[in-house]
C-alpha cells in the first residue's frame, strides 16, 4: 500500500471515532438533565388522564414544577402539573383554564408591559394563603410596571389577581 492510500483509509476512520467520542460525551453531559423530564412524563401518562402529551414547560415560582398539556384517549385537552418534590401530579381540564392572552390583557390592564407568561399550580401547604388551601392553577406574568420588574399572578381559571412582586429599579 501506499502511503497516500493509507491516509486515504485512516482519515475517515479517525473522524469517525472523534465524532463518536464526541458525543458520547455529550450524551453523557446532557443524559441527566433528560431523565427529568422523562420521569416527569412518565409518570404523568401513567398517573392522570393523559395519553399522549403535546407541550411542556417549567414552573418555577412555586418550587420546580413540570407542566404538560395533552390530550385523553377521547380527544380531551388536559393540563398536567408534575411536583417532582412531592412525586404527585395534578390536572386540570383544558376548558377550565383561561387562554394566556385574557391573562395577558389582565395584567396590560393593570399597567404591566407583558414579557413572558407561564402556566403552573401552587401546591397547598400549612402556611398557604386562604385561597391555596387546595392547590390552585397561576399564571404567572412577568413584566415592566414603572421601570420595575413585576410579575403578577393570576388565578388560572378565575382570571383574579392573588399577588404581585415587584423587583427594584434594574
Amino acid at each position: 500500500m501506499t502511503k497516500r492510500r493509507i491516509l486515504w483509509i485512516s482519515v475517515p476512520i479517525a473522524m469517525v471515532v472523534i465524532g463518536i467520542g464526541v458525543l458520547t460525551y455529550f450524551w453523557n453531559l446532557l443524559s441527566p438533565y433528560w431523565a427529568a423530564e422523562q420521569q416527569a412524563a412518565t409518570y404523568v401518562l401513567d398517573h392522570t388522564p393523559l395519553d399522549r402529551l403535546e407541550s411542556y414547560s417549567v414552573f418555577t415560582a412555586a418550587g420546580v414544577e413540570d407542566v404538560f398539556r395533552g390530550e385523553d384517549g377521547f380527544g380531551r385537552t388536559w393540563y398536567a402539573f408534575y411536583v417532582p418534590a412531592m412525586r404527585r401530579a395534578f390536572v386540570l381540564p383544558s376548558t377550565a383554564v383561561l387562554p394566556a392572552d385574557e391573562v395577558e390583557k389582565r395584567a396590560a390592564a393593570r399597567g404591566l408591559e407583558v414579557q413572558s407568561i407561564t402556566l403552573g399550580y401552587v401546591v397547598s401547604d400549612e402556611g398557604a394563603p386562604s385561597w391555596a388551601k387546595s392547590g390552585t392553577a397561576v399564571y404567572e406574568v412577568m413584566g415592566r410596571s414603572n421601570g420595575r420588574l413585576a410579575f403578577l399572578y393570576f388565578n388560572a381559571t378565575t382570571g383574579q389577581l392573588l399577588w404581585q412582586d415587584a423587583l427594584v429599579r434594574s
